[in-house]
């Protein structure tokens, strides 16, 4: 169960990567379009309600008053003529079907002493109870106004109409005309354009979600392959361009991405001219400002040079120049990388490298050891077709300053000092094959190699000679 949960929840992250927008667009719209069309309905029902109620009322009123005048005569003079008339006015009426109007009763007022009823005479039925409710008779017996009376029930509009005579200034009370007006009349108009409400929200929110999904592709397309550019980017891949013509924003992040491109691709060229002790000095205090300066350590200093480079270069073509000094520097340069040396500079054909931490003085030697088998195996393999070479080595470890070294303008991060001069005019003094390493730096190692010792050396610039010892690669094959 929690791996099928885990299941769906990647897949749903997987499936929000890749249209979480468009459904964000879709959502907002729906949520503007539903608030927006309630909103509107709520305002146009309750409008369209007031309005429909005021013009049913009117009918109703005008109705019950004419209702009222014509029963004045049936319930004044009592005859049987005036009785058939007004049954005959409201089977006309009955007949016409207005629409709303449910039932029309008329009602004779008697008067007994204290006690009023209200006794049913004529109406859309043959036969209607007299009326009974106490609070509407008491009400009705001291009317003296023709003034028009409302009553509601769950079902109904109830209009009632007092049928007053008036004879030497005094008010008689005849009877009552009531009309019952249907409420479902009104609501079911309602509900009608509550339902076309909804339909036309849902149609609205079905054509939105179509043109936000169509829209949504111009936004979602161009912005997914940005990120899988990115992820291209982030997985090594430099040679990636976008090609995207919005003319909007989007365009313009996909440019700024080009064109950072570019300068990721310009860094990653500049990087191969650049010491890996630089790149690290640089992404160790990036936010600082780059200023001349420096500070002692103890490195390893290991010096590689072609030897008779200078007479073979003299009688080959640039091209073919550049390309045997180019095939033995990156076969030296994988070397030195294996065992963590860093490559400081390459000046000509000589390589200058150094090792730190706690095995550096090792790690330098077999390199160095490393550097000269590998040379002699591969110049057998290109002896018969290429130009082959051999190289000396110097090797030396000391105190030095490292930093800064240069102008303001133009600055290099190295190492000087007289230990870094000293494992150079070794690498000078090495002959083919050779691995020349000052006396004192090969008592710190923590393996044992087999050393010749060689004379004291007195090196240009060193005042004093320098006691030696050597390693001298043989084929052994």
């Amino acid at each position: 169960m929690e791996t099928m949960t885990k299941t769906v929840k990647k897949n749903l992250d997987k499936l929000l990567k890749k249209g979480g927008l468009k459904l964000k667009l879709i959502i907002y719209t729906s949520f503007i379009i539903i608030f927006t069309v309630g909103i509107l309905s709520t305002f146009i029902i309750e409008l369209t309600k007031s309005t429909i109620e005021k013009k049913s009322f009117e009918v109703a009123t005008t109705s019950i008053e004419g209702i009222a005048n014509s029963s004045l005569h049936a319930l004044l003079e009592r005859t049987d003529e005036n009785q058939i008339n007004l049954n005959e006015l409201l089977k006309e009426m009955k007949n016409k079907h207005i629409e709303g109007v449910v039932d029309v009763s008329i009602y004779q007022h008697r008067k007994s002493d204290l006690t009023s009823t209200f006794t049913y005479i004529a109406g859309f039925r043959a036969k209607q109870p007299d009326l009974t409710d106490a609070k509407l008779i008491k009400k009705l017996s001291n009317l003296t106004s023709k003034n028009l009376l409302y009553d509601e029930t769950p079902q109904t509009f109830r209009f009632i109409q007092p049928i007053i005579y008036t004879f030497q200034n005094k008010s008689i009370l005849l009877g009552v005309a009531t009309l019952d007006y249907d409420k479902r009349v009104i609501y079911e108009l309602l509900n009608k354009m509550f339902e076309m409400a909804i339909w036309v929200s849902a149609t609205i929110i079905v054509i939105m979600i179509l043109i936000v999904n169509a829209a949504g592709l111009r936004f979602t397309k161009p912005i997914l392959m940005i990120a899988d550019a990115a992820t291209d980017v982030a997985n090594g891949n430099l040679d990636v361009e976008l090609t995207i013509n919005t003319k909007d924003e989007i365009e313009d992040l996909a440019c700024k991405f080009n064109n950072m491109i570019k300068g990721l691709r310009e860094h990653e060229k500049i990087q191969k001219f650049v010491s890996y002790s630089t790149i690290s000095m640089i992404q160790e205090d990036s936010r600082q400002k780059l200023i001349l300066g420096g500070e002692y350590q103890t490195l390893t200093f290991l010096f590689s040079d072609i030897r008779g480079f200078t007479t073979i270069s003299s009688l080959k073509e640039p091209e073919e120049v550049v390309e045997i000094i180019n095939f033995y520097l990156n076969l030296q340069s994988e070397i030195i990388k294996k065992y963590g040396g860093d490559i400081d500079k390459f000046i000509g054909d000589e390589i200058m490298a150094s090792f730190g931490g706690k095995h550096g003085i090792d790690n330098a030697i077999q390199c160095a050891i490393e550097m000269q088998q590998t040379i002699i195996r591969v110049n057998k393999e290109r002896l018969n077709k290429h130009t082959v070479c051999e190289v000396g080595i110097g090797i030396n470890n000391g105190k030095v300053i490292v930093g800064n070294i240069g102008s303001h303008e133009r600055m290099d991060y190295t190492s000087i000092g007289s230990e870094v001069n000293i494992a150079s005019r070794l690498c000078s003094n090495a002959k083919a094959k050779e691995i020349l390493i000052e006396q004192k730096t090969s008592t710190l190692t923590q393996h044992s190699y087999q050393y010749s010792s060689q004379q004291a050396l007195l090196l240009k610039g060193i005042k004093t000679p320098v006691n030696i010892v050597s390693i001298f690669v043989e084929d052994t094959d």
